[in-house]
């Protein structure tokens, strides 16, 4: 199906023709908001609904909403300048669900003069947790 065919369907059908306004504003208001937020922050966060001139922002935990509340007068700022009419922010924590699929695991790499530096310093240690410790790290080093 043309694009151009797509639209007209969704414009014909009375529940979906209502509803393309509102997510065009949802798509424009994510777009104008991935410019004004540093990328840590929006890796963590994104506009659910824009209502009553209000941009409803879901954040996965409390750290991120405190950082978006110290932003949100230029957020509502950087929004007005864009041509959007936006009079506040709300911030709601909804942790995710699934797994984050964009982290990668860190991987800390051992060099061989570490390796050897461990490697002494659990021969020095007493017997104890902190020495199986060490003692681990460095076999994992060998391997």
């Amino acid at each position: 199906m043309h694009s151009k065919n797509l639209r007209a369907y969704l414009d014909s059908a009375a529940g979906i023709a209502a509803l393309l306004p509102q997510a065009e504003r949802l798509i424009e208001l994510r777009r104008i908001y991935s410019e004004l937020v540093p990328q840590q922050l929006l890796r963590s966060s994104s506009i659910v609904n824009y209502k009553h001139e209000t941009v409803v922002i879901f954040v996965e935990n409390n750290a991120i909403a405190a950082k978006l509340k110290l932003l949100s007068p230029r957020l509502v700022n950087g929004f007005f300048k864009r041509g959007v009419q936006v009079t506040g922010i709300r911030l709601e924590v909804q942790p995710r669900q699934e797994a984050r699929t964009d982290q990668i695991r860190k991987q800390a790499r051992l060099s061989v003069a570490g390796a050897e530096s461990l490697e002494a310093l659990a021969r020095r240690l007493p017997e104890s947790e902190l020495k199986q410790a060490v003692t681990e790290m460095v076999a994992r080093k060998k391997d």
